[in-house]
Formats: structure tokens, C-alpha cells, sequence
């Protein structure tokens, strides 16, 4: 049970960060685009933190496929903010992916 309250919390840590990130971006760049990026957080946010099975995974591809979308832009323009949230995005999918207290708040040995 320890391993899966710790799982719990770092899950909270990680959709914590993925609706921050959302609102800022929100603010910086207000349109119909982020407005349904956020939402679309949120409701991830809702289902991984009540450890649906295999959301992890989905929220995984779903923030790297966002990193290496915008990736190349951002190493061209030298993007040092956008870079910087690259590497946390990252870490974010390793640990949704690898760590094993994740990976038992969503059901998975």
C-alpha cells in the first residue's frame, strides 16, 4: 500500500505540473486551442489520478509526442524557457513509464 500512496503523490506532482503549465500557457496564448489543450489535461489529470489503468502510458505518449513536436522549433530559436520544460515534460514520461510506485497506483506489477 506505501508504494501505491507514493505513486499517488508523485502522480499528483506530475498532473500538478501538467495544469500549471496549461494555465500559463493559457495566459500567454489565449485561443480555442489551449482552451481544449487545457481541458483535455484536466480530464487526464482526473483519470490519472484516480489510477485508471494504463492512463499513465496515454499521458506518457501524449506529453512526448507534445516534447517532439515542438522540439526542433525550440533548440533553432534557442528557446532556453520552452527548452527547460522539454526536459521536465521528459522526466515526467520516464517516471510515468518506469517507476514502479506509478506503476502500482495504476494497477501494474
Amino acid at each position: 500500500m506505501g508504494h501505491s500512496v507514493n505513486g499517488r503523490n508523485l502522480v499528483g506532482i506530475i498532473s500538478g505540473w501538467l495544469v500549471i503549465k496549461g494555465i500559463l500557457n493559457l495566459i500567454l496564448g489565449f485561443g480555442v486551442g489551449n482552451i481544449i489543450t487545457l481541458a483535455v489535461t484536466v480530464v487526464l489529470c482526473y483519470f490519472m489520478l484516480n489510477g485508471t489503468k494504463y492512463m499513465n502510458y496515454v499521458a506518457a505518449v501524449l506529453i512526448a509526442a507534445v516534447v517532439l513536436k515542438n522540439l526542433w522549433y525550440n533548440i533553432k530559436n534557442v528557446e532556453i524557457l520552452y527548452l527547460i520544460e522539454a526536459v521536465i515534460d521528459t522526466v515526467c514520461v520516464v517516471q510515468l513509464v518506469a517507476n514502479k510506485d506509478i506503476k502500482e497506483h495504476f494497477g501494474q506489477n
